[in-house]
């Protein structure tokens, strides 16, 4: 098995957030790296009928929003994102003819997450940010912390299963801590919102597994560390989520719109009103932006809904720029390969199949979440992660034989 697919794993979650678009480099290695099928002695991939099922959401996704940008004439910078799921089919191809080792992965995901702990560390402490985001903005900078936190916490399960030594346990427990830090440190409350959905995931396996009084233990400490994160002086938890109430209050008695909660309540309420004028294909980007600031200047809308590019809603945004197809087509690109990751799970027989079908699911359960209030799809770093993590976690789910090379 050549080692290339393996180096681009763990490159794409090391380095993701500690340099500026990090996560292009393992990528990239991966797209490059399918040319090597073409090779007479490469062997043949044989796909079965949820390899196919993969393909087709990742390529209809490109495909249904190419042909909507076309209608509304858009400019070719829109074609980027959706783009960058058709770039995942030939990453998915490698990993099915030489899967990843799979510490690649988690040890990538450890790495990533302390390097994002510890930046966002020297951030608000050296350089006095209240909100530390990296190179990148806040809200994705926290989305991804959360995801690699949450893969970390599968790799710490994973060492433990295979007895791994102390240093190994270590590693990805480091992982958790510093991720779920970077994460609180962001500031972005959208990607706490993916963290009970993860927490729900993992007790039902816990108790499938028969782990009851392991699940009450874990369940006893989380709550102890939240208790303990909203006393702190200063916690960023509390007073987060104290502005965030008293800015939706602000916004409820007076429609006061010019703060965080109350911008996106009002991209909220403008996107109700323009989403059912064109249910069948959509504003797009450039109509949607113009019917806002026609809005504004009839004085039926906030001037802070006008710079945004995008409604803060995954859902609400793919209805008011694509329409019907549009919702749809994210919906598919969310809940299809969760369908496809939790079928693995029942039906795997090996542990790393099983593991990594798991970290499938509590990956479009993030996506889900983040979707609330953030059109993470919209950005090239949420793009890119979704699309190159799933066919990761894919090709991992999958069963191998176990040797040396596969459990180490």
């Amino acid at each position: 098995m050549p080692i290339q697919p393996s180096v681009a794993v763990f490159l794409l979650c090391a380095i993701s957030l500690v340099i500026p678009s990090g996560f292009s480099l393992g990528a990239a290695m991966l797209v490059l790296g399918a040319l090597a099928l073409l090779r007479p002695s490469a062997p043949r991939v044989r796909l079965q009928r949820e390899d196919w099922l993969l393909v087709a959401v990742l390529a209809g996704y490109f495909g249904l929003h190419v042909l909507l940008n076309l209608i509304h004439h858009a400019p070719g910078r829109q074609y980027d994102a959706p783009a960058r799921f058709l770039l995942a089919i030939p990453a998915l191809l490698l990993l099915r003819a030489w899967p990843p080792h799979p510490a690649a992965l988690w040890h990538g995901a450890a790495v990533g997450a302390i390097g994002a702990g510890l930046l966002s560390l020297w951030q608000w402490l050296a350089l006095a940010l209240d909100r530390p985001g990296g190179s990148t903005n806040p809200i994705q900078y926290g989305n991804i912390s959360a995801l690699l936190a949450v893969l970390s916490a599968c790799g710490l399960a994973r060492a433990i299963q295979l007895r791994q030594s102390l240093p190994w346990k270590l590693l990805p427990a480091a992982g958790v801590l510093l991720g779920l830090a970077a994460c609180l440190l962001s500031g972005s409350r959208g990607s706490w919102l993916a963290l009970p959905c993860c927490a729900l995931l993992a007790a039902w396996l816990l108790l499938r597994a028969g782990q009851g009084r392991l699940l009450l233990k874990l369940g006893a400490a989380g709550l102890v560390a939240i208790a303990a994160l909203a006393l702190l002086p200063n916690s960023p938890l509390t007073a987060r989520a104290r502005q965030a109430m008293t800015e939706a209050d602000h916004y409820t008695r007076s429609a006061n719109a010019d703060s965080s909660v109350g911008a996106r309540l009002e991209m909220l309420r403008v996107g109700l009103h323009l989403a059912p004028q064109h249910l069948l294909l959509g504003w797009g980007k450039e109509g949607m932006m113009q019917a806002k600031q026609q809005m504004v200047r009839e004085g039926l809308a906030s001037p802070s809904v006008e710079e945004h590019t995008h409604l803060h809603n995954e859902y609400l945004d793919a209805v008011v720029k694509h329409g019907l197809p549009g919702l749809l087509a994210v919906l598919a690109l969310y809940l299809l390969p969760l369908r496809l990751f939790a079928r693995r799970l029942c039906q795997a027989g090996s542990r790393e199949a099983r593991l990594a079908a798991a970290g499938g699911m509590m990956l479009m359960l993030s996506y889900l979440a983040f979707g609330l209030t953030q059109a993470f799809l919209t950005h090239n770093n949420g793009v890119m992660m979704l699309a190159f993590l799933m066919v990761i976690l894919w090709s991992l789910a999958q069963e191998q034989p176990v040797s040396p090379a596969n459990t180490a």
